[in-house]
């Protein structure tokens, strides 16, 4: 029986070893540490793998440095269809039936031990020439916290921080971008007129981490943090106006599991500069929650920052329904105000509000003040968030500040995505 058990563990062993990790090498020093394999059996299984692996092309992959203790690879894509319709005082305007490369990433991470590692994830579907950065980061985690330097998400917006991999719905609300999305300045009449603000999402600074468990057991916990950095959503600025500009983004959230409750609070103060030259100052906060009870899951956010003297409101609302393992039902409200300040586009171009919608590329475009969306879909998971299809289908109402003029978007969207 013990001759068995040791033919199955080496050749488990050995099938572990065929792709060479760390991690699997020390699987095998701990089986001979406590006496189930001996080290001449650790040699000879790794050499078996070896040998299989090359005699199938499948050779074992190697860090540059010998100090890589772990690299890890992670890929994410997503493939979407989208039809959409927008009009403007009821005059249709140009629109929208395409199949898109919604996401493509694809990152490593390098542990180098002592709590030292460093990220790329690069996302080829954006940008051009090759895609652009979605995270770089050197991170150290360190028992005063976590320290990443680099690029990446700052805290505001509670869906503009939930991963894309898992967000309810196919695309984020027209609120969330508004905030969220790159930024983009124009000034028809001498004055700083901020289409989308760039405020949120990523900029190049230094993160800091940490949090800590509440009562028995671990029932709660606690996390906050600070991030300081660049005023520009970018990775790398080296000239441009607002290049000495720096912003100051902190949160804190709290979790009772029992209750099934989360409430977080993001502040931030930034600043921007326009295209005449002047700085604008931008301050706000960002209350949420969630809450989960059984298979019902509501979420709720609430952004407000002062700007140019206004001051833009917004808001999500989300109520996630499973009705089993593999289905989910979604539905979520949305609202943007913009205090008086026609400063929100739906066409694509200068601030639009709705990704790959399509305006007529002239002013009849139509610029606002206001919008409010519905957006009703239905998920099903093949495997979790791992492998899921999306469909749901967005209809909006914009209106500009004395409003004589409005505006319609309709969009119905389906959205694959493969997580490795």
């Amino acid at each position: 029986m013990r001759t068995q058990l040791k033919t199955l563990t080496l050749a488990a062993a050995a099938a572990f070893t065929a792709t060479a990790h760390a991690g699997d090498k020390e699987v095998l020093d701990l089986l001979v540490k406590k006496g189930v394999i001996t080290a001449e059996d650790r040699a000879k299984a790794i050499q078996e793998s070896k040998s299989k692996a090359s005699a199938s092309n499948l050779d074992e992959v190697f860090a540059k440095e010998d100090a890589v203790k772990r690299l890890t690879f992670s890929g994410r894509v997503q493939t979407q269809y989208l039809g959409a319709g927008y009009s403007v005082n009821g005059a249709d305007k140009k629109s929208t039936s395409e199949f898109i490369l919604r996401r493509v990433y694809l990152g490593a991470k390098a542990d180098v031990g002592d709590g030292y590692s460093g990220e790329l994830v690069w996302n080829f579907a954006d940008g051009e020439n090759g895609g652009e950065p979605d995270k770089i980061v050197v991170t150290a985690e360190t028992e005063f916290g976590k320290f990443d330097i680099g690029y990446q998400k700052v805290q505001w917006g509670q869906e503009e921080n939930t991963s894309s991999s898992a967000l309810p719905t196919v695309e984020r609300s027209a609120a969330t971008r508004h905030w969220a999305e790159s930024h983009k300045i124009s000034s028809p009449a001498g004055t700083n007129n901020p289409y989308r603000l760039g405020f949120g999402a990523r900029h190049t600074g230094i993160h800091y981490s940490n949090g800590m468990t509440l009562g028995e057991g671990g029932q709660g916990s606690l996390k906050y943090g600070v991030s300081v950095v660049g005023a520009r959503q970018n990775h790398n600025w080296s000239s441009s106006p607002g290049t000495n500009d720096f912003g100051v983004y902190a949160f804190a959230s709290t979790e009772w599991k029992p209750a099934g409750l989360t409430v977080g609070l993001n502040v931030a103060e930034n600043k921007h500069s326009g295209s005449n030259g002047a700085a604008l100052d931008v301050s706000g906060y960002n209350p949420y929650l969630k809450w989960v009870s059984g298979d019902v899951t509501l979420l709720a956010e609430y952004l407000e920052t002062d700007v140019a003297a206004k001051t833009h409101t917004g808001y999500n609302l989300t109520a996630l329904y499973k009705i089993s393992e593999k289905y989910e039902l979604v539905a979520r409200y949305s609202a943007l105000d913009l205090d008086g300040q026609n400063a929100i586009t739906a066409g694509a171009g200068v601030g639009d509000m709705f990704r790959n919608v399509s305006g007529d590329g002239s002013s009849t475009t139509g610029t606002f003040s206001d919008l409010d969306s519905i957006y009703i879909g239905v998920n099903y998971y093949i495997n979790k968030n791992n492998a899921k299809i999306q469909a749901g289908y967005e209809m909006a109402n914009l209106e500009n500040a004395t409003g004589t003029t409005k505006g319609d978007v309709d969009i119905f969207r389906v959205q694959v995505q493969i997580l490795f």
